[in-house]
């Protein structure tokens, strides 16, 4: 191989190859989970690489799990993952718990009651005097990143002796009770891309992107639809898990 053509190779993979120094740190602990890594001019200087370089690498530790950028702080160390098994996209619980990076540490609900127009009719596929429609937001260590729009027929909320003068009582029901077996059957979900995450969420700007994950949930009991979700995460902040067997 010519000499030019050998350096050029070397140099399309040398961010390959700053890949597996940091890797190997993060292995031998001098960067461990947590750890916030040196800013990109710092590291690219010790590391004796371009700042372009260093973003190819940092990005393939991004997809692999390893380092995790956190809007307007930098880039950390990944904890340690824990088992997919149990926050595989396979069991059923609420999808934003397990697609979103970051952790929860606030679920903001406000709700109305209304006469349900012709859409929401059409998508809970019966009649039903009024509905639930509530507004959740999900905050993190990094602000709200994630939003959730619900269709509940008032049915359910009666069947399921919820109160709406108690709003923790009816946030533990859409959050976690619906997915309880007794209460629902089974769910079905649609994946796509969306950009009207910031404006459906209104309170809150949630990416500065403005890209978004929309997952279209309709919670079944049997062949009854009991309640219908859109929920919008940012595609920086999303993560799919599936275990097959």
């Amino acid at each position: 191989m010519p000499k030019n053509e050998l350096n050029n190779k070397l140099n399309k993979l040398k961010h390959v190859q700053v890949y597996n120094k940091i890797f190997n740190m993060i292995q031998d602990g001098t960067y461990s989970p947590g750890m916030q890594l040196p800013s990109e001019p710092e590291l690219a200087g010790q590391l004796n690489v371009s700042r372009a370089t260093l973003r190819k690498s940092l990005a393939l530790l991004q997809e692999d799990h390893l380092v995790k950028n956190i809007r307007g702080k930098g880039n950390f160390i990944r904890e340690n993952s824990s088992n997919l098994s149990e926050n595989g996209y396979e069991n059923r619980q609420h999808p934003i718990k397990t697609c979103l990076t970051s952790k929860i540490t606030e679920v903001e609900l406000e709700f109305r009651v209304e006469v349900p127009a012709e859409a929401i009719t059409a998508s809970l596929k019966q009649e039903t005097p009024v509905v639930v429609i509530a507004d959740r937001w999900y905050h993190t260590d990094d602000g709200p990143l994630a939003y959730t729009l619900s269709f509940i027929p008032i049915e359910l909320i009666s069947d399921a002796e919820i109160s709406l003068h108690d709003t923790k009582q009816l946030l533990n029901f859409i959050e976690e009770g619906i997915y309880q077996e007794g209460i629902s059957s089974h769910s079905q979900s649609h994946l796509g891309y969306a950009t009207s995450g910031n404006f459906s969420a209104t309170k809150y700007t949630l990416s500065d992107h403005g890209q978004f994950i929309l997952i279209q949930e309709t919670i079944f009991k049997q062949e009854k639809i009991l309640m219908c979700n859109k929920h919008y995460v940012p595609i920086e902040h999303f993560e799919l898990s599936i275990t097959s067997h």
